[in-house]
């Protein structure tokens, strides 16, 4: 799996120019040159003291050699000896001051160990060194785009100089002994209740050819329950901590790698990538593992469209498990690795979309996280004005569908280091990400931080159902429809018989549930921020449909005292007239009810105004006027009592009878 800090992609690219620039920086010495080359080999497999000896031997054997001190500084550079890869980017420019791309290379260093104005003298001196097409016109393209890279560098390390807003009240902490170790740990994620925490560790150390990933899990436990977890500042449930992390369960697990996750809202499932592996479509692709009794099951790949030939990897899974964003360096992006999203429609994965130019740039846009609210993103990238290395940005869906122009989540959190596998709990209150900033445990280390209101997704809760026989008590598919009836928008439609559902809080929703053959359900429901702990939960028995049933319209809505329909009826309406057009020989009455406040005679005459214009609104719809009746009945069938304003609410109904059907 590909992962920044070990990723070996800067030495081929600076190769690349090395032996496509000048002939003075190769080595004449056909010894020398081996050497080098093993020791190319080795910093591939992450295998730094092997490299660190053979860039030894190369510059033993040739001391002007060039290429041995680049390499040599980046091997220095992934065993943390500041000091030794200092002094070989300067010999690497002491023996080659012409070649541009090091003075890059040396002022990202510089810039990613807080020496700001070493980094800047350095960048400035990369201007006015010929450039590579100079030497080699062919090589025109290649200069120009490491031109733009110094120069997005010059303005972050600029910005670094003048920043003042670094670590305002975030409360950045590593989340210590229990989660991480002298391991790699990152790609955090959790189920929506927040009392699992799922995360990849690198099992192979940063000396191993294998490069071994698996997924670890840790439980949450509630203070004073487990003498042995590490005491956590907060939480995403209550005051506890993290218990000490443990292998997934089950057969997600393999000899091989497996990283970068995303959790289904409910739990139930893992999206994850796996690379190299045999019937593959690609280098690496996207799977799904579900979870059982005995654990994660063994993962199944997406397949097609989602997987192609090129690199796909990195999931972001919606809360309502309907949208697919990911990274992958196919054709068709704007350069580097972009970003795209695929759908589920009727169970099939629909064609990638990218996210286009607001999101994705000419460099690497990747590590998405699509929040429980379906409308804010967040994302990393190289490309983006940022602080260095990979910063982590936000990005919001407008009523429009296009996504806003990425912030950056600022130099709180974002280092001259590689940040990236973001993930913010359902209150949208504590992040989770991945750093190799200094201090760590390790190379990579997991930490937490409270997120600023400015870059806090929306409140959110969840509806949760199951559907089943009434006369059976099996489960039964429905089609199931949620929809936010203030705009209109439909936030789920799927044929299932359990489902889990994110919902913005605050929004009015009506959820209806269909199958042929049986009478139709209307639910609605205003979730508030405060119900993310007691969601609106269903329960439904879907009843074989029969003459004489009644369906209460639950999203049937009228202002006090008045009988013109309101516009968030009219995805009731609909559902009703697509029921009759499906049933073209039903026979109904829709009738009126009212509360016990008021006058017996007004309550009768106003019900049965409102049962009218439903009647009406059938009939502009092409429903027959020889199947529609319409009664008020007022005050004269409760269907709860009327001794609280809750219950009186619920008596300010419109109802269907069928009263005949063929």
């Amino acid at each position: 799996m590909e992962i920044r800090s070990l990723n070996p992609q800067k030495i081929s690219l600076l190769f690349a120019f090395v032996f496509l620039f000048l002939a003075p920086l190769f080595s004449q010495n056909p010894k020398a040159k081996k050497q080098l080359d093993a020791a190319f080999t080795a910093f591939n497999r992450a295998e730094f003291s092997e490299a660190l000896g053979l860039t030894k031997k190369a510059i033993k054997l040739d001391p002007s050699y060039a290429d041995a001190y680049s390499l040599q500084a980046s091997v220095y550079e992934a065993m943390r000896d500041t000091l030794n890869a200092s002094k070989s980017y300067q010999q690497c420019l002491k023996v080659a001051p012409q070649f541009q791309p090091m003075y890059f290379y040396y002022g990202e260093y510089l810039y990613r160990n807080q020496r700001l104005k070493e980094a800047l003298a350095i960048l400035t001196k990369f201007d006015s060194v010929p450039r590579m097409s100079n030497f080699n016109p062919s090589k025109h393209a290649a200069s120009t785009r490491l031109k733009e890279k110094a120069a997005r560098l010059k303005t972050s390390v600029e910005t670094a100089m003048n920043d003042v807003n670094i670590a305002e009240n975030l409360r950045i902490q590593n989340m210590g002994p229990n989660i991480n170790s002298a391991l790699d740990e990152y790609w955090p994620g959790m189920p929506f209740s927040g009392n699992r925490f799922v995360f990849t560790r690198r099992l192979g150390g940063t000396e191993n050819a294998m490069l071994q990933e698996d997924f670890y899990l840790s439980d949450w436990v509630e203070m004073g329950t487990a003498k042995e977890v590490q005491v956590s500042p907060s939480s995403p449930v209550s005051k506890g901590a993290w218990g000490k992390a443990y292998p997934a369960p089950g057969e997600i697990n393999t000899p091989e790698n497996e990283g970068t996750l995303s959790v289904k809202a409910d739990g139930s499932a893992l999206y994850y990538t796996r690379c190299n592996q045999p019937g593959g479509l690609g280098s690496c692709d996207l799977y799904v593992s579900d979870l059982d009794g005995k654990g994660w099951k063994r993962g199944t790949n997406l397949g097609g469209p989602v997987n192609g030939s090129a690199w796909d990897c990195q999931p972001a899974i919606s809360g309502d498990g309907h949208t697919l964003i990911f990274s992958s360096s196919r054709s068709g992006g704007f350069g580097g690795k972009d970003l795209w999203v695929s759908y589920l429609k009727q169970g099939k994965w629909s064609v990638p979309k990218n996210l286009g130019p607001s999101i994705n740039t000419r460099e690497d846009d990747d590590a998405p996280f699509l929040h429980y609210d379906g409308t804010t993103l967040y994302f990393s990238s190289l490309g983006h004005p940022g602080y260095g290395g990979s910063d982590i940005f936000m990005s919001r869906l407008g009523a429009d569908g296009l996504w806003s122009t990425p912030e950056n989540l600022g130099s709180g959190l974002n280092t001259p280091q590689d940040e990236f596998g973001l993930y913010i709990d359902a209150q949208g209150k504590k992040g989770y990400f991945a750093s190799d900033r200094k201090g760590g445990l390790g190379r990579l280390d997991i930490y937490q931080f409270d997120v600023p209101e400015k870059f806090m997704p929306k409140p959110v809760t969840y509806v949760s159902g199951l559907l089943s026989d009434s006369k059976t008590g099996l489960p039964l598919k429905a089609r199931v429809r949620v929809v936010e009836l203030t705009s209109g928008k439909v936030v789920f439609t799927d044929s299932v018989s359990d489902f889990f559902i994110p919902l913005q809080a605050g929004g009015n929703y009506a959820l209806f549930a269909n199958a042929a053959g049986y009478m139709p359900q209307s639910l609605n429901f205003q979730p508030l921020a405060s119900d993310l702990d007691h969601p609106f939960q269903v329960r439904a028995q879907l009843t074989p449909m029969d003459a004489k049933q009644v369906i209460v319209l639950n999203n049937i809505f009228f202002d006090t005292d008045k009988y013109d329909l309101k516009s968030e009826s009219k995805e009731e309406l609909a559902n009703l007239v697509d029921l009759m057009k499906t049933n073209p020989g039903m026979v109904v009455e829709i009738s009126g009810h009212t509360d016990n406040q008021g006058a017996a005679d007004y309550n009768i005459r106003l019900s049965e105004s409102r049962a009218k214009s439903v009647v009406s609104y059938l009939i502009e719809a092409g429903i027959s006027t020889s199947r529609l009746k319409f009664k008020g009945y007022g005050a004269n069938k409760p269907a709860v009592s009327n001794d609280t304003e809750a219950n009186r609410a619920l008596n300010r109904r419109i109802e269907m009878v069928i009263l005949k059907l063929k």
